[in-house]
């Protein structure tokens, strides 16, 4: 019964131009805790550095300064090494106080590369916050309360820009 299971794809690995090696790696790697760990700190890095970003410009003690400023301001701060360690930590990677110009040049980058304006346009409209509703459609406005510093006002002005940005119904 188990090579009834398996036939087909042990048919197509035999027919295929593939690296047994290879193939065994890449399934033994899916098996890891790390790699798992990696890509999702990876994929979420851009979106919570936009995130922190947005937030740290409407902060109004931030108000009428530039954005390298906040940057920088952020970089130097026990905030941004403990994220940063964090997120990193999988790539075996620490804060280096030394690379701090490093970092800040690295997060503007980031900030104005055209594939993150989607984070941008929704954190600017949530104020640098994640919105979380329940129920399963969008457009209920049942909000948990216990959402950080958002105040329901906030919240529910926030929903009509984001569905007006991103065409949401």
């Amino acid at each position: 019964m188990g090579e009834d299971k398996w036939a087909e794809v042990i048919e197509y690995l035999k027919n295929s131009n593939r690296d047994p090696k290879k193939v065994l790696k890449l399934l033994k790697g899916s098996d890891k805790g790390t790699e798992s760990n990696y890509t999702i700190a990876r994929s979420s890095y851009s979106m919570n550095v936009i995130a922190t970003i947005t937030q740290k410009i409407h902060d109004p003690k931030n108000k009428g300064k530039n954005l390298t400023h906040i940057i920088r301001t952020w970089v130097n701060s026990k905030d941004f090494e403990n994220f940063y360690n964090l997120i990193r930590g999988p790539e075996n990677k620490k804060y280096d106080k030394s690379h701090r110009e490093k970092y800040v040049k690295q997060i503007n980058d980031l900030w104005t590369k055209p594939n993150q304006q989607f984070y941008r346009k929704y954190f600017e409209a949530t104020k640098g916050f994640i919105i979380l509703q329940t129920g399963s459609k969008t457009n209920r406005k049942t909000i948990k309360p216990e959402l950080r510093n958002f105040t329901k006002k906030d919240i529910e002005e926030a929903i009509p820009r984001l569905k007006k940005t991103f065409n949401w119904k």
